[in-house]
């Protein structure tokens, strides 16, 4: 066997799907319940299960998710910081931006938050200008000074942010080999690594940001393959990125914070998969699991953004675009001053929804579908799970119903109906406002909940069509298993479109092309793998902010002006409206270097027109309003065949996961053994 492993460490449970490369099947589809304060622990009774199962020379490749980087910034368990920063910028951190967002009209809105006090902020005297040219030299003493200081505080990591290093990142260097001269075991965050990136606040922010989680999540990835390599000599371990590539420990040991989305975007990476092999381009993904919602729309191919909030601190970091919200299947319902609210707080993996039977007595949406009979009242995972559906109606009833004067049924009703308008509301403000029309996507849920609340959100969308893969609930790890090795390069020169020479553009992209491809040689990719994509971050002359435009070669005038008319095209898709007669600035050049691995392939399979729906496995008194009961069938996922149909209201259930039909949807089994939903007959 030659197994491709794809693990995905969430907040409730950890996902596993295993891919035998040599048959082109899957392999293992399994679920581990998390345990966010031993991360590795989970990683090594999967990894132990698996070599014990297949051997220790199955496995090829272990491709690995983590909200690692994540938890260390919500949870504010990263190192002791320093900052070494450009005389007479001390102040830059905790000045920040006056911008409030949505807290706007909130006159005591808390500021964005620092995560060093001023005390371990120290200045050294240099100065480049905006071009990068030494108005003032390094001053090697200052650092030296700097640096005691940090250690004589405890300090374990430093952050070096000049002026204008993005520019010319000399002074960096040069700081950062005195700084490990006198302290090697000191992590240090360089700003031209981090965020080569002009804005003053989020690039220190930024550096700051990775040097606070650098040391834990450097010793995590390193454990990480420590341990693969262990278990699977002739393995190889990597990790999910933000952008939705993946990378060795190696490649992010300077930079972790590229990881700090990590856990999300492979279901994005693997929903886009699954569209480009169905034939549907665009498409909306939701992934639902125990503590989170995640959604992101992909007009063709998905979309990224240049910064990230995290616990009210910046991220200048290269991400997929994706909207997430405290909407899961854990999240826990209390009344408020007479008002059901449900999440963002969870009950997490321990102890759990109320149903779970491990001393949880808070009610949550899992224990609000027991009642409603839209999950299994007895176990979930196929057996695996028993769960007690009087203690789901016992907090439903107790901390809900009770309070508000409902029955249990109508309480539980609520609490679905909460939770699924926060979802409602988060899909409008990725679709809607951004101007795409959600009538013209598909849904794709997945993750243990995605399937079975899809139903109930995309009437108020308008969405017709919903698409469940196999395994939803481990989507996605299979999605780790579709992805390629990214490394991202960025540089900031800002350039008169009207005014640029093509040869000068091309040679900017080129010198970043080559430096990426040599990165990713080290990781022993053939040159016949790999690719480039390049970016440029461009905006109407004046403006403040940029939209990301993809760049092909740019050789001619005629080149130039394709560029320019993408981005008018860019402009107003995003915002509504475009000005052609203003001048036209790129900001930021950008190059993605690609190390391209070969994609699973599935055949196909016949679908039969006389397909019919097996007999059910069971009726099932179930709600579709807090009124009335019905009796619908249950089916198995498992024995249902290409081409077959089965018209709502009906629950489909699975080991990951389970599919809820309401009144009015068709679900159609494809040749893939997707479940392909659509709203009417």
């Amino acid at each position: 066997m030659k197994l491709r492993i794809g693990i995905d460490v969430g907040g409730t449970f950890t996902d596993v799907t295993a891919f035998d490369e040599d048959t082109a099947t899957l392999a293992a589809v399994r679920k581990y319940v998390s345990n966010p304060s031993q991360p590795a622990a989970v990683m090594e009774e999967i990894t132990r299960d698996l070599a014990a199962e297949f051997g220790a020379d199955s496995v090829s490749l272990i491709l690995h998710g983590s909200t690692a980087a994540l938890n260390t910034m919500l949870e504010g368990k990263g190192a002791r910081a320093g900052l070494i920063t450009t005389r007479g910028f001390r102040d830059v951190y905790e000045i920040g931006r006056q911008w409030r967002g949505d807290e706007v009209f909130n006159i005591f809105a808390p500021a964005p938050k620092m995560l060093l006090t001023r005390d371990r902020i120290h200045e050294a005297r240099e100065r480049l200008d905006y071009t990068g040219g030494v108005i003032q030299p390094l001053n090697a003493d200052d650092i030296v000074s700097a640096t005691r200081k940090l250690i004589a505080d405890g300090a374990e990591a430093v952050a070096v942010c000049f002026l204008f290093a993005y520019a010319n990142p000399a002074h960096e260097k040069a700081a950062a080999k005195i700084i490990r001269d006198i302290a090697p075991d000191l992590y240090v965050s360089l700003s031209h690594e981090v965020n080569p990136e002009w804005r003053e606040y989020e690039r220190t922010a930024s550096t700051v940001a990775n040097a606070y989680i650098g040391p834990p999540v450097s010793r995590y990835l390193h454990e990480i393959e420590e341990l693969s390599l262990r278990r699977f000599p002739r393995s190889r371990a990597l990790m999910m990125k933000s952008d939705g590539g993946a990378a060795s420990a190696r490649m992010l040991a300077r930079t972790p914070i590229e990881t700090v989305m990590s856990g999300p975007v492979a279901g994005v990476i693997g929903g886009r998969h699954l569209g480009d092999i169905t034939g549907i381009e665009n498409i909306i993904t939701f992934d639902t699991g125990g503590t989170s919602s995640d959604m992101a729309v992909l007009p063709g191919q998905p979309l990224f953004k240049s910064e990230v909030w995290v616990a009210r601190h910046p991220l200048r970091t290269h991400t997929v675009d994706i909207e997430t919200i405290g909407a899961g299947g854990s999240s826990i319902a209390a009344v408020d001053l007479g008002v059901l609210k449900v999440g963002p707080q969870s009950a997490g993996a321990d102890p759990g929804p109320a149903c779970y039977n491990r001393g949880g007595n808070e009610p949550t949406l899992t224990d609000a579908l027991v009642l409603l009979g839209h999950l299994n009242p007895a176990a979930l995972l196929e057996g695996a799970m028993p769960i007690s559906s009087a203690k789901a109606h016992e907090a439903v009833v107790s901390r809900v119903a009770q309070p508000l004067g409902l029955t249990p049924v109508a309480a539980a009703w609520g609490i679905l109906t909460v939770l699924a308008t926060n979802v409602i509301m988060a899909m409008r403000t990725i679709t809607i406002e951004r101007g795409y029309d959600p009538r013209e996507f598909t849904l794709v849920p997945f993750g243990g909940m995605g399937p079975t609340i899809a139903g109930r959100i995309i009437a108020e969308l308008g969405i017709g069509r919903i698409l469940i893969p196999r395994d939803p609930g481990t989507f996605s790890a299979f999605g780790m298993l579709v992805t390629d090795v990214h490394q991202t390069r960025s540089v900031t020169r800002i350039t008169r479109l009207d005014e640029a020479n093509p040869a000068e553009l091309e040679k900017i992209f080129a010198e970043m092309e080559e430096a990426g491809l040599a990165d990713l040689m080290q990781e022993k990719f053939a040159r016949e793998r790999l690719k480039t994509l390049r970016n440029a971050g461009m905006r109407y002359r004046g403006q403040s902010y940029e939209v990301s435009v993809p760049v092909a070669a740019l050789r001619t005038a005629a080149d130039i002006a394709g560029l320019s008319k993408r981005f008018h095209e860019a402009h107003r898709r995003r915002y509504g409206h475009m000005a052609e007669s203003e001048a036209i600035e790129i900001v930021n050049f950008q190059v993605t270097a690609v190390g391209q691995i070969p994609k699973p392939q599935f055949s196909k399979r016949e679908i039969s027109d006389r397909a019919q729906p097996p007999a059910p496995q069971e009726m099932r008194t179930t709600f579709f309003n807090p009124a009335e009961a019905s009796q619908i069938p249950v089916f198995r996922r498992s024995v249902l065949m290409p081409g077959t149909v089965i018209d709502g209201p009906a629950v489909i259930e699975e080991k990951t996961s389970t599919t809820v039909l309401y009144p009015g949807q068709r679900a159609a089994i494809d040749g893939y053994l997707n479940i392909e939903i659509a709203s009417g007959r």
